[in-house]
């Protein structure tokens, strides 16, 4: 059964790494739907989250959904894939990679997120906690959180594309 659910928890990642510098037709590309059925499968072992993490942090440029079951963070999993497809839709050649995190498991402390370069200071510099259970999204850029900002923050996936574009030129 882990092994079902951490091979769930790369599919999820690769699926969502679709800014890998390969061109992808939109006819391969994984349907809303898809993503979002995907999401649900997603193992929230710690492990599986170091998994996704260590990915992410592994491109020179990606974006990570946070999830949390014990918040209402599934009702943005569908702005998330609308997301992750509208940017490739307009930057096919982008290097960004998306991944889904459900870090129910560390979200007593959120020790994998907290590891990543940059992610203290930011805690430090806005003198809060940086996951409240909103659907966190995280930009990372060479191996650094740059920002965290919850996806509600967006009313539409074009103006996450927009803020990813501006907050990432060389990555979009």
């Amino acid at each position: 059964m882990m092994r079902t659910h951490m091979l769930a928890a790369i599919s999820v990642t690769m699926l969502l790494a679709i800014g890998c510098k390969n061109k992808v037709p939109d006819s391969e590309l994984p349907s809303i739907g898809e993503l979002t059925r995907n999401f649900a499968s997603v193992s929230d072992s710690d492990c599986d989250v170091q998994q996704i993490v260590d990915h992410a942090l592994s491109r020179d440029c990606s974006v990570m959904f946070v999830h949390v079951d014990w918040a209402m963070t599934e009702i943005f999993h569908r702005q998330f894939a609308e997301f992750a497809l509208e940017h490739h839709r307009l930057n096919p050649d982008s290097g960004l990679s998306f991944h889904f995190a459900d870090c129910t498991s560390v979200s007593r402390d959120y020790a994998p997120l907290r590891a990543i370069p940059g992610w203290q200071k930011l805690i430090d510099e806005a003198d809060i906690a940086m996951i409240h259970g909103y659907g966190e999204i995280a930009w990372i850029e060479n191996g650094r959180v740059l920002h965290v900002q919850t996806i509600c923050s967006f009313k539409t996936s074009a103006q996450l594309v927009e803020f990813t574009e501006r907050l990432m030129p060389r990555c979009s």
